[in-house]
């Protein structure tokens, strides 16, 4: 019986089993045969009505089809793209810049970079434009006239080694304003040479020659100490444009080189040098002639007139005659005459300068050590070696001399901003944000501290109020209109509508 029992019980669960197995064989045959579904293709857009529109010149029209297809079709870059430039037909520039960038983050081509940073140009966004202007020359570095369009920006934006090293990607597209840029750009940097060059430049690119190339080129002279040219530069302004030099911050070092140098004959032509400004001293200056000779009359055979002028052209070749007007003054052709090469030597700091816009930095960096060797505290040649360790990654090295220079001249911005930039990457964000706070003190005029910290507290803090407060300084001190204040004002409205 109890065998019995046993084989009932192993017949029971072979059933069972056989049973389970052959539903799930069941199942899997099921499944395999079952029609795998097709994936269907993306209906595209369809753009040929609002393209037709706008070929009409009917961009109202257009706007309205495509309004509609971004609504069917919200992440398409073909719709947004073609909106945005039917707004921009209809000089909607802002709308239009706003599309493009988002066509952009739907994956549209890189070369809508450029017609973006067009609409933020054309509407007053510089900022936002230099942004797509660099990185559309990321992808397409040959493009000249966008190279001109950067530099620019970069030189209205206070980026004067990029403004620099963009101008020159298209020298020969620069008009005589960008010239003038660039030499201005120079001087700023120290570098004397290549500023007077460019002042140069300027003028021969221009129809009329205006008062600023020259007066370029007389403050090039006096950082040089270069009186002679000075004088020279001063007498041809005023010859060439009456009343301008009073009307300049050159008015009373002009006044007291002339009055240093030109008393006996200012005293001579009968002109007080009290009270006279540098216009008044270089007119009476120029206004200077010879004392008329007198006849002579003799009881002799006259000679024939063609005789006394043959003896008036020998004693004007062979007699020192009087002092010209030529040699009181140097004409705008000797003014803008290239220099020889003896005045084209350039201190090591120069040198350094030079090397370093030409992307050379382990050069520069040896002629900022050739310059300190001689002097030591010599602010803006730690400076240029802390630039230098910097653009050879060297965070450490570029930390600890831009420090040094901040000892010398703690209260130079431009020193203070370049030490910000390095802490940006070196500090940590606490030790960051209070350098910031600490500038901030020392310099609490300075629109690019605001920005930089208002940005800070808004991204990164995350404290609105506090970002909100430092927009409005930056609108303070920024100037009405510019991009800065425009963007501080944005970005105000951004925050009141969260």
């Amino acid at each position: 019986m109890p065998k019995e029992k046993t084989c009932l019980s192993i017949n029971l669960y072979g059933s069972i089993l056989l049973a389970l197995f052959g539903c799930a064989d069941s199942q899997e045959q099921q499944a395999s045969t079952s029609p795998i579904p097709l994936v269907q293709n993306e209906e595209k857009p369809d753009l040929s009505e609002a393209i037709a529109k706008r070929v009409e010149g009917n961009s109202t029209g257009a706007i309205r089809i495509l309004r509609k297809l971004n609504e069917e079709f919200p992440n398409s870059p073909e719709v947004l793209l073609q909106l945005a430039r039917s707004l921009q037909d209809q000089k909607n520039f802002p709308l239009a810049a706003f599309r493009f960038e988002q066509a952009l983050s739907v994956g549209a081509p890189k070369e809508v970079h450029r017609e973006t940073a067009d609409s933020f140009l054309a509407s007053g966004d510089e900022t936002n434009a230099l942004k797509h202007f660099e990185a559309h020359l990321q992808d397409f570095p040959d493009q000249k006239n966008v190279w001109l369009l950067t530099a620019r920006l970069l030189a209205k934006a206070g980026r004067e080694t990029d403004a620099i090293n963009a101008f020159s990607r298209a020298p020969e597209l620069c008009s005589h304003k960008d010239a003038l840029t660039i030499a201005n750009l120079f001087y700023q940097k120290k570098l004397w040479t290549q500023s007077a060059r460019w002042f140069r430049e300027s003028a021969k690119r221009e129809v009329t020659v205006s008062p600023e190339p020259l007066l370029g080129l007389l403050r090039v002279s006096f950082a040089q100490k270069d009186e002679d040219q000075a004088e020279s530069l001063a007498l041809a302004i005023e010859k060439v444009h009456p009343g301008t030099l009073q009307t300049t911050d050159l008015n009373m070092e002009v006044s007291d080189l002339l009055r240093r140098r030109r008393l006996a004959d200012l005293l001579e032509v009968g002109v007080s040098t009290q009270q006279k400004n540098a216009s008044d001293l270089a007119a009476a200056l120029l206004s200077e002639k010879p004392p008329p000779s007198r006849s002579v009359v003799s009881s002799g055979p006259k000679l024939s007139t063609t005789a006394n002028e043959n003896a008036l052209d020998l004693d004007a070749t062979t007699s020192s005659p009087m002092p010209q007007e030529t040699d009181s003054f140097v004409n705008l052709a000797d003014a803008f005459a290239v220099p020889a090469e003896s005045d084209l030597e350039m201190t090591p700091l120069e040198k350094g300068r030079n090397a370093y816009l030409n992307s050379s930095y382990s050069e520069a960096l040896a002629f900022s050590r050739e310059a300190l060797k001689s002097n030591p505290s010599d602010a803006e040649a730690w400076r240029l070696s802390s630039q230098a360790h910097f653009q050879l990654g060297e965070e450490r090295e570029a930390e600890m001399t831009i420090l040094e220079a901040i000892r010398h001249a703690p209260f130079e911005l431009d020193i203070r901003l370049d030490y910000l930039r390095i802490a940006r990457e070196s500090l940590s964000a606490k030790r960051y944000l209070a350098e910031l706070e600490k500038s901030k003190e020392l310099f609490p005029e300075s629109v690019d501290i605001l920005w930089e910290l208002a940005r800070r507290y808004h991204l990164v803090e995350k404290m609105p109020v506090t970002a909100g407060i430092l927009y409005r300084e930056v609108m303070k001190f920024a100037p009405s209109g510019s991009a800065l204040h425009e963007q501080a004002k944005m970005e105000i409205v951004k925050l009141q509508s969260l």
